[in-house]
């Protein structure tokens, strides 16, 4: 029978004998079923406190550990996750090769980069490059990954053109470091590329017009021949050069004779046409390294380097009768012109000033027109003429 206390719990021979066990002394006596039941249950739960307690502490230092160990592995999973995803959905191809330059990782954009159709980034794995590209391309890449493994040392947007089975050129501007152990020993090697073909195509078309700028700005619209300023900034080096070099410089000034009749009789489209195939006629009549240019609207500036006087004459006619041998074909039918030609020699030793000079070979020139057009005429230098230097 259970015996009661004065608050009504009751004692039970199990709970007394729970008593004897965690309470076995008091005065060396046993404990008495017939305590205070207050007495006994304020022990009994204060002993649980404690257990409670120390089981707290114990479990804080094992439990929690576990629990974080186990958060710490499923955020680096996650971590993991997330970076996969990310390599994967980059558009610039992203491996990882051994030390023999087999592919251990790849994303798909590594996979397009193939010159043989390539599914996906797991189908490079265990394959080289030799797999996929032409043999001389492949040991490009092959001698550049191993001089980056052996060395250590990282190659940098290094520009890769890829000429495919095709016939496409691609460019890819490649990166490629050593990979490292926890110990620091080269164990492979990371690559990333990007494709800048279209980059290059945009420099192309860049380096284009600027070249047709600077066509335009140095030439004449309608005959593509040296404007005049051109002309004469070629005329000025030449003259300099003739002075070091102590050569003679030989230059010509042509005049289209009754030009304006032409323009007059026919029109200025006419003219223009005739003005195109002059300048096509004495731009195949002269060296590659002479110079012509249009000086003014019918007039033609020509520098011709390393021209003696003998020379000069005889390159001159050969100008004129390039003109005016046979007519030029026209919308109206043939037209005849003829070229009338001043010619200056400057002497190795000193050039006169620029301005003297094409006034001098301007006299010559008005002098040929005097003596009946479609010849030429020499000018003597001028008398005023300065050192080179």
């Amino acid at each position: 029978m259970a015996q009661f206390g004065t608050s009504g719990v009751a004692l039970t021979a199990g709970w007394a004998g729970a008593a004897q066990l965690v309470f076995p002394f008091f005065g060396g006596h046993s404990v008495s079923l017939h305590w205070d039941a207050n007495v006994f249950l304020f022990l009994v739960f204060a002993a649980g406190a404690i257990l409670a307690f120390a089981a707290g502490v114990l479990l804080s230092r094992i439990f929690p550990r576990a629990g974080s160990r186990k958060r710490n592995d499923d955020s680096a999973e996650a971590e993991l996750s997330m970076l996969r995803a990310v390599v994967a959905s980059l558009p610039d191809p992203i491996y990882v090769k051994d030390l023999q330059s087999r592919f251990l990782m790849a994303n798909q954009a590594a996979a397009n980069n193939m010159d043989a159709e390539v599914a996906r980034g797991a189908d490079l794995i265990g394959k080289t490059d030799f797999d996929f590209f032409s043999e001389k391309l492949a040991k490009i890449f092959y001698a550049d990954e191993q001089k980056v493994m052996r060395s250590g040392l990282p190659l940098v947007s290094k520009e890769e053109q890829i000429t495919d089975s095709d016939g496409r050129t691609r460019y890819v501007l490649s990166t490629k470091v050593p990979l490292l152990d926890a110990s620091g020993n080269v164990i492979g090697l990371i690559g990333v590329g990007r494709n800048i073909t279209k980059l290059k195509e945009i420099e192309a078309e860049l380096r284009k017009a600027r070249k047709e700028l600077e066509f335009k700005a140095e030439h004449d619209y309608l005959t593509t021949l040296f404007n005049r300023g051109a002309v004469l900034e070629m005329l000025e080096r030449e003259l300099n050069r003739s002075v070091r070099k102590k050569l003679p410089t030989a230059v010509l000034l042509g005049d289209l004779d009754h030009f304006k009749e032409v323009n007059d009789e026919h029109g200025h489209p006419i003219g223009d046409e005739v003005l195109r195939e002059v300048a096509r006629r004495l731009l195949g009549s002269v060296r590659n390294y002479d110079f012509v240019g249009r000086f003014g609207g019918e007039e033609f500036l020509m520098v011709l380097p390393n021209c003696a006087t003998n020379d000069a004459l005889a390159r001159a006619e050969q100008l004129r009768e390039a003109i005016g041998a046979t007519p030029i074909s026209t919308e109206c039918g043939p037209i005849s012109i003829t070229l009338s030609i001043g010619v200056l020699v400057t002497q190795g030793g000193g050039h006169p000033a620029t301005d003297d000079i094409l006034r001098e070979v301007d006299s010559a020139l008005y002098a040929a027109k005097a003596a009946g057009r479609n010849c030429c005429k020499l000018a003597a230098p001028p008398a005023s003429a300065r050192a080179g230097v």
